[in-house]
C-alpha cells in the first residue's frame, strides 16, 4: 500500500513532509514532558529507584510518543479522506498544539522547578513568557505545516492575526489560571505544584478549540489570495 504522497479526489494527500513533522514534533513532546514528570514526582515512584528503569523508561518514551503522533496523523488522514477533510488539518495542528503545550508547561515548570515559586504572581510572569517563546514558533508551523497557507506573501499580517487570536485565547487562560491557582487554591491534601499543573490542564480545550478555528478563519483563510 503506498502511503506517501498518495493523493484522493479531495486533494489530500499524506506526505513525508506529513510523516517527518509528526515525528519531530512528537520528539519534541517527549523530551519536554520530562520536567512536567520530574515536577509531577512521576520520577520519585519506586519502581525508579533503580536507575536502569529510568534508562528504560526514557528509551521507551523517546520512542512511543513520536509514534503515536504519526500513528495519529496518519488515522486523522484515513478519517479526512473518507469523510471529514477538516480532520487532517485538525490532526496536524493537535500535534503542533500538543508540542506548544508541552514546550509552554515545559519552561512554566522550568521555572517552577529552579524558583520553587509555585504561587503569586511571579507564576502569572513564568506563563507569560513561555507564551512569547511558544507562540512564534508555533506561528511557522501552523502555517506551513498545518494550514499549508504558501499561498500568500502576507507573512507579516499573518502574524499580527496570529498574534492577536493567540493573544486573545492567551490572556482568558492566564486570568482564569490564576484563579483557579491563587484564587481557588490547592485543595486539602493536593501538592501546590500538582494543582498548578492540573490548572494548566484544564485550560487546555479553551485554548485547542479557540485557537484552531481563529486560525483557520481569520489568520491562513485559503480565500485570502
Amino acid at each position: 500500500m503506498k502511503i506517501f504522497n498518495n493523493t484522493n479526489s479531495i486533494g489530500i494527500r499524506f506526505s513525508k513532509i506529513d510523516f517527518w513533522g509528526a515525528v519531530a514534533a512528537g520528539e519534541l513532546i517527549a523530551f519536554l514532558s520530562l520536567p512536567i514528570l520530574k515536577n509531577l514526582m512521576f520520577f520519585e515512584l519506586a519502581i525508579f529507584q533503580n536507575r536502569w528503569f529510568i534508562y528504560l523508561f526514557l528509551a521507551f518514551w523517546l520512542i512511543f510518543v513520536p509514534l503515536a503522533s504519526v500513528t495519529g496523523l496518519y488515522f486523522s488522514y484515513r478519517l479526512a479522506v473518507l469523510k471529514w477533510p477538516t480532520i487532517f488539518e485538525i490532526g496536524k495542528y493537535g500535534i503542533v498544539g500538543w508540542m506548544n503545550t508541552f514546550l509552554s508547561a515545559g519552561i512554566f515548570n522550568f521555572f517552577i522547578l529552579v524558583t520553587g515559586i509555585v504561587k503569586g504572581w511571579l507564576v502569572d510572569i513564568f506563563l507569560v513568557v513561555a507564551f512569547i517563546i511558544t507562540v512564534s514558533q508555533s506561528f511557522f508551523w501552523q502555517k506551513f505545516w498545518t494550514f499549508d497557507a504558501n499561498h500568500t506573501n502576507k507573512t507579516k499580517i499573518e502574524y499580527v492575526k496570529f498574534f492577536t487570536v493567540t493573544t486573545a485565547t492567551s490572556l482568558l487562560n492566564i486570568f482564569l489560571l490564576h484563579i483557579i491557582i491563587n484564587t481557588i487554591g490547592a485543595p486539602s491534601g493536593i501538592d501546590s505544584k500538582i494543582w498548578a499543573n492540573i490548572a494548566f490542564a484544564v485550560l487546555i480545550p479553551i485554548a485547542f478549540f479557540g485557537n484552531f478555528f481563529g486560525y483557520k478563519i481569520f489568520v491562513f483563510n485559503r480565500t485570502d489570495k
